[in-house]
């Protein structure tokens, strides 16, 4: 069976999602019969409940939310759930965003890869007035409960800007604008955000001063964040090329890793839904092994590194999974026939394969 990388990745960010969504309807004390509802949206009750984290898809998860009782809604359940999620939730894209230098270069980032977050709402930014604004945009499907898709996608924007910049999360610079009236939970907007609350308003925008996009962040590293974002550009583009097939999944997932270590034959083959054995046996049909493809990555990684990048050779050799550089540089030799080196500092000279 052949499963999509950015449908796996998107199905690893609902089953975070899914995490809180269940501590968030325990925190609240909510009767909700989760095996029903994930039945209802399709998928595999026993496998979403067992931990199996490509069982839940991100559209199915979204599906799961409007299943929630209205009486829950109204005590605020949607910016208690939003305010739940962790940047690092979102995988690869989060540990850019949280290495990027500031917010202006982390939400470039995620503006720009909607395919990896496809979140039901879509969002328009500018920078107006001294101000950066989001102006959310009504879900395209009318059956979904509006209000509370804005309210999760403001508490989790909100708690993923204090956590790349915790200086500003009492400011008082935060303003929100709401197309809707004040609820009953009113109170709870204000424990969450701080700054001006306005309801009612013609359309749903959250805005902050535009400085705030130059501050820079306390994780900040530049090396480590365009790793990440070029991980995820080649990601992308290869899903743009409508790729499929085992051997070009696998590929993908190991480009999505956000660890330095690659995942063992085992985690693989199960990330695929196969047995070891069997996952053996159908990249042995296609005349490759397993260490073969993680080797092809790396080295395909390590050339995008050493001739888009300025990254030091040392560290390009860490990222990938390297102990020792002498190790990185003459695999990277047998596989190429020129030196590392050679890649970085002429490959106008070198003949490239």
């Amino acid at each position: 069976m052949v499963h999509l990388i950015a449908t796996q990745e998107t199905n690893r960010i609902a089953a975070n999602f899914l995490r809180h969504l269940r501590r968030c309807l325990r925190d609240m004390s909510v009767p909700f019969d989760l095996p029903t509802a994930l039945a209802r949206v399709g998928s595999d009750a026993r496998a979403v409940l067992a931990g199996d984290e490509l069982a839940l898809s991100f559209q199915q998860y979204y599906q799961l939310l409007e299943q929630v009782p209205e009486s829950v809604a109204e005590r605020g359940f949607y910016l208690r759930l939003g305010a739940l999620y962790d940047i690092t939730d979102i995988g690869l894209l989060g540990y850019a965003c949280l290495s990027a230098e500031n917010l202006r270069k982390s939400w470039d980032l995620t503006f720009g890869s909607t395919a990896l977050l496809p979140h039901p709402l879509n969002g328009t930014r500018r920078v107006c007035g001294g101000r950066v604004e989001v102006l959310l945009h009504a879900p395209l499907h009318p059956g979904v409960n509006a209000r509370g898709l804005q309210e999760e996608w403001l508490a989790s924007t909100w708690h993923w800007i204090c956590q790349r910049l915790p200086e500003v999360s009492d400011s008082q610079e935060l303003r929100l604008e709401l197309d809707y009236p004040a609820p009953a939970y009113k109170a709870l907007y204000s424990e969450i955000f701080p700054g001006r609350i306005e309801f009612s308003r013609p359309g749903t925008r959250l805005s902050f001063p535009e400085a705030w996009y130059e501050l820079p962040f306390p994780a900040a590293n530049p090396s480590t964040s365009r790793l990440c974002h070029e991980q995820c550009l080649l990601v992308m583009a290869q899903l743009d090329n409508n790729k499929s097939g085992l051997i070009d999944d696998v590929r993908r997932m190991l480009l999505m890793n956000p660890q330095r270590e690659f995942p063992s034959l085992e985690v693989m083959a199960e990330r695929v839904r196969m047995t070891p054995i069997t996952f053996y046996r159908h990249l042995a049909k296609a005349g490759v092994n397993y260490r073969m493809v993680v080797l092809e990555v790396r080295m395909g990684l390590a050339r995008e590194y050493l001739e888009k990048t300025r990254i030091p050779l040392q560290e390009v050799a860490y990222t990938l999974g390297y102990d020792y550089p002498a190790n990185f540089y003459r695999a990277f030799k047998k596989w190429f026939g020129f030196t590392a080196q050679e890649c970085r500092l002429g490959r106008d000279g070198v003949a490239h394969q």
